[in-house]
């Protein structure tokens, strides 16, 4: 999802996240098509990023907290999970990942443009939906 960490208000960072979805998902198809989780609170900034990683060719399943997420990825195995820094269960959801036999090497990715710290090594951090897809594709899983 998109953690952005600027903005007066949730309707400025909502407006700039549609903008930004929409643009940098635009005329870009992955090369190929994988499933993508998204985990994320907001049902509008989970629709909009959802309508971008289809745009883009991909398969999305969304869940809305870190419970949810890990029963839906043991159904579904995606390639990738995409998620938010704000998300209020982001450290439940690391910790039940790194800890569950099956899941705990997903690659787990945060869009966001002013690369934050954080404090868990293994969770990637990317600009743009390019980014998102050549991560993707250089992933063991993805081969």
């Amino acid at each position: 999802m998109l953690a952005l960490t600027y903005g007066n208000s949730a309707a400025d960072v909502l407006s700039f996240a549609l903008q930004f979805v929409f643009h940098a998902g635009e005329s870009r198809v992955s090369k190929k098509p994988h499933t993508i989780l998204v985990v994320e609170d907001v049902d509008e900034i989970s629709e909009s990023m959802s309508a971008a990683l289809k745009q883009r060719g991909h398969r999305v399943e969304c869940a809305s907290n870190a419970d949810q997420a890990i029963q839906m990825a043991e159904e579904n195995r995606p390639a990738m999970i995409l998620t938010d820094l704000d998300l209020p269960t982001f450290d439940s959801l690391m910790s039940l990942l790194r800890a569950h036999t099956d899941l705990k090497n997903m690659l787990v990715a945060i869009i966001d443009i002013n690369h934050p710290e954080v404090s868990d090594q293994t969770v990637n951090i990317v600009c743009d939906f390019q980014a998102l897809d050549d991560l993707i594709e250089s992933s063991p899983a993805s081969n």
